[in-house]
């Protein structure tokens, strides 16, 4: 074990899988199919010190925009029938 692997081992604080910027650098499509996949973090290390983390988004945010402000709109009445006001369009 190398200087590097016992100062990267007591460096991390967390338990996400970590890998060196030449690592995420070189598979990083598949370090994005990782995060994907298992939901988790992934620590990005400089010589073995944690510097950045790639988080999942948030799956609420992935949700369709669809129905986003639904319950939110109330109807107060009939909206297609007569509203009791005469008016003409293009009288002045």
């Amino acid at each position: 074990m190398g200087q590097s692997s016992k100062r990267q081992s007591n460096t991390l604080s967390s338990t996400a899988p970590a890998m060196s910027i030449a690592q995420a650098k070189t598979h990083f499509s598949s370090l994005i199919s990782t995060v994907e996949n298992n939901r988790g973090p992934v620590t990005i290390l400089r010589r073995g010190v944690p510097i950045a983390q790639i988080v999942p988004f948030p799956t609420q945010q992935l949700t369709s925009g669809y129905g986003w402000m639904r319950g939110t709109v109330q109807e107060l009445g009939d909206i297609v029938g007569p509203t009791g006001v005469e008016w003409a369009a293009g009288d002045e």
